[in-house]
């Protein structure tokens, strides 16, 4: 083509629109045809079932008791818990939520003791209103058995979301000292 010209009038630009169009059009088409079929292909009628690794929250097993029919009824559900690692595999912060300077490390210093591996000790973000040991999946035995340790026996719970300090550094056990645990641990 040259300056000022248009383009041909033997059709050449309708015929090369039109294929372009025609060809984006199965294009679509194709993409959307591959799309449902990969959608059906990955979804499943049964519904889906979810599987714990290692959680201390316990899993329900549900055994069978046979009666004098030889029909199998459920009974009740049993509960199990995850047993406690050994104490130099357990990562332990102790937090001071007293406000009591050094409660933290006097706890920590009386877990250390029993071969827990201890994190540098940290505050709370807030005063703790009370003491309690706060355990990351699969390490709740750990905590009750450091919460047994100390005097008084603080509550044991799961981690809270967000948690009471700032960083957990990998723990996985959480010891919050409030006033009543840094006066007599």
């Amino acid at each position: 083509m040259s300056r000022g010209q248009h383009a041909a009038d033997d059709g050449s630009f309708q015929r090369s629109a039109g294929g372009a169009m025609v060809r984006g059009i199965a294009l679509i088409v194709a993409a959307v045809v591959l799309g449902v079929v990969l959608l059906r292909a990955t979804d499943s009628p049964a519904p889906t079932s979810i599987s714990a690794t290692s959680t201390d929250t316990a899993s329900t097993t549900p055994s069978s008791v046979a009666n004098e029919g030889s029909t199998t009824v459920p009974s009740t559900p049993t509960t199990t818990k995850a047993a406690a690692h050994t104490a130099s595999d357990v990562q332990v912060l102790v937090a001071n939520g007293s406000g009591v300077a050094g409660a933290a490390g006097r706890v920590a210093s009386k877990l250390g003791s029993k071969n827990y591996v201890i994190k540098p000790s940290v505050n709370t973000l807030t005063t703790a209103s009370a003491s309690a040991v706060y355990y990351q999946p699969g390490y709740q035995a750990d905590a009750e058995a450091i919460a047994a340790l100390l005097t008084p026996k603080p509550g044991v719970q799961p981690m809270p979301d967000p948690a009471p300090v700032k960083d957990l550094t990998g723990a996985h056990v959480l010891v919050v000292v409030a006033a009543n645990l840094s006066a007599g641990n």
